[in-house]
């Protein structure tokens, strides 16, 4: 008895090992980002590399925002990543809750193009949508960014994990409302969409994850300055004739990292629970 409990303990003691030592590499590339941006371009080239830096240079994060207007590309970033939520949860919930529940004509054949949809690279139609947003009149705004990248991006992917969540719910909710004189819609909201919190998370964690992490869309869309988002502005932390200029870069970088960690720190409870969910019941 005793030889076993040592062995659980044992076996316990050495995944905990694996997984701070797992950790420790996953956290790696943060932590010197961190330590980058408090030190000096000589410092950040040295080798050996150092951990601490020797001389704090917090002037790094003043250069920050007087190179550049960062502080409304910030802005610019945080809005797009809201209206991409907002705008993706509007489209993939009722449509979600349609395949799933109302079952329209046709929803295998709807529901294999939108998973075909999701595999399709952005690449593939940079040209023809700013082709688009040029008739429209919609280069060099935010438009694009929260249009396209919600309809033709996120909102397949969002409808999929909820359409895989409204599945696994029972359907006798939906009988016991009927009975009651509920209509589909007030079902959906009252009913369902509470239920499906978790996966309703996951969606918001995956549509700013992505949409923070734009860079192509920016680059192609924008031309002002100030109109620039976050991912691309960090490349424009450079000198024309020393290179890039790192403290500043990694300083930028560090910035740009808070949003995205403070939607997953306050939706993460959900997170693993929602993109699970639909493993439950096909």
């Amino acid at each position: 008895m005793k030889t076993t409990k040592q062995t659980k303990h044992i076996k316990r003691t050495l995944n905990y090992l694996f997984l701070c030592l797992v950790a420790l590499v996953a956290l790696a590339p943060i932590l010197w980002m961190i330590s980058a941006s408090l030190k000096s371009p000589n410092e950040i080239l040295r080798y050996p590399p150092t951990i601490i830096p020797e001389d704090i240079k917090w002037e790094n994060y003043q250069a920050v925002f007087e190179l550049q207007p960062f502080t409304q590309q910030f802005i610019n970033s945080v809005v797009i990543m809201a209206l991409v939520a907002v705008l993706t949860i509007l489209m993939s919930v009722p449509a979600g809750y349609a395949l799933a529940r109302v079952k329209p004509v046709a929803s295998g054949a709807i529901f294999l193009v939108l998973l075909s949809a999701m595999f399709i690279p952005p690449e593939a139609t940079i040209i023809p949508l700013f082709q688009y947003a040029a008739k429209l009149g919609w280069v060099d705004t935010h438009y694009p960014l929260v249009v396209f990248t919600a309809v033709l991006v996120t909102a397949p992917i969002a409808t999929f994990v909820m359409r895989q969540a409204f599945l696994t719910l029972p359907a006798e909710f939906e009988e016991a409302a009927t009975i009651d004189g509920s209509s589909r819609l007030r079902t959906m909201l009252q009913i369902y969409f509470p239920l499906a919190r978790p996966s309703l998370a996951s969606v918001v964690v995956l549509s700013c994850w992505y949409s923070w992490n734009q860079f192509l869309e920016p680059l192609i869309y924008l031309r002002s300055p100030e109109k620039l988002t976050v991912p691309v502005a960090l490349t424009h932390y450079e000198d024309p004739l020393a290179g890039p200029l790192w403290g500043a870069q990694m300083a930028a970088t560090t910035l740009s990292i808070i949003p995205v960690l403070l939607v997953f720190f306050f939706a993460q409870r959900h997170v693993v629970s929602g993109l699970t969910a639909g493993g439950l019941k096909s």
